[in-house]
């Protein structure tokens, strides 16, 4: 864990990945709000709740918000500085900031969405924005560290004044949605979302091609439905069976 203030720019480097942003997320889990403005740079020491977190002093330093937002919330604190610390003030741009560059979930929420980066169904490393069901805005966020079906398992700040691990499912109505985040080099495989049933698998000529080689004895499936693809898997898949297929015509 750092023991001191990081400079902007410190850690940026050309490429940012989901690997690289949870990999770093990851390793603060367990962390605690301070009660007040010290002992920043502990797990545990001075917990409490006044929403003193090294993320926002050192984004603060770095003037990455347009305000100081040491002792406010701090959830889209803990995001941006996954992000800041790998890529610097590039960051923001990463991010969809395009606007002041408040810490508002339902700025940044809006942000995604003028760009076309705000989706229903999520990817890992996308930004989960929770949905306030009194008045249906977005009102809390985190990474995407997993999907699997309709459930989906984010790393977030200021969840039970800590960053921590968080299960959630599609089905819950409190998604508000999923800002995507302009990452400039492609996930690898096991980063990729997986479709763990047919039904999983989105509707139209994907879910159709499934079924056909499901039933072709194709892709065998592991009982019940059970597929567990991923996109390039299915891709392959069906390139394989049109090369065969071409082969046997000659």
């Amino acid at each position: 864990m750092p023991t001191e203030m990081i400079k902007d720019g410190d850690f940026s480097t050309m490429n940012i990945t989901p690997k690289q942003v949870l990999e770093l997320a990851v390793k603060y889990i367990g962390y605690k709000e301070k009660a007040s403005n010290k002992d920043l740079y502990s797990f545990t020491d001075n917990a409490g709740r006044g929403n003193f977190t090294m993320f926002q002093a050192e984004l603060d330093k770095a003037k990455f918000w347009n305000t100081p937002k040491n002792g406010y919330e701090w959830c889209t604190s803990f995001v941006a500085w996954c992000f800041w610390r790998i890529a610097g003030s590039e960051a923001k741009d990463i991010l969809c900031l395009t606007g002041p560059y408040g810490a508002s979930c339902v700025s940044w929420a809006k942000y995604y969405a003028g760009q076309a980066r705000l989706f229903t169904k999520p990817e890992v490393g996308d930004q989960y924005f929770q949905k306030d069901t009194r008045d249906g805005l977005p009102c809390h966020t985190g990474i995407v560290e997993s999907v699997n079906g309709s459930t989906f398992v984010t790393i977030e700040g200021n969840y039970g004044n800590a960053v921590q691990r968080v299960r959630h499912s599609l089905n819950s109505g409190t998604v508000y949605g999923f800002g995507r985040p302009k990452y400039t080099a492609e996930s690898e495989d096991e980063d990729m979302v997986r479709w763990k049933t047919v039904n999983d698998v989105p509707e139209g000529l994907y879910r159709d091609t499934v079924r056909q080689l499901m039933q072709d004895g194709i892709i065998k499936g592991k009982g019940n439905g059970v597929v567990d693809l991923t996109e390039d898997m299915l891709r392959v898949t069906i390139y394989n069976k049109r090369m065969i297929e071409a082969m046997l015509e000659k």
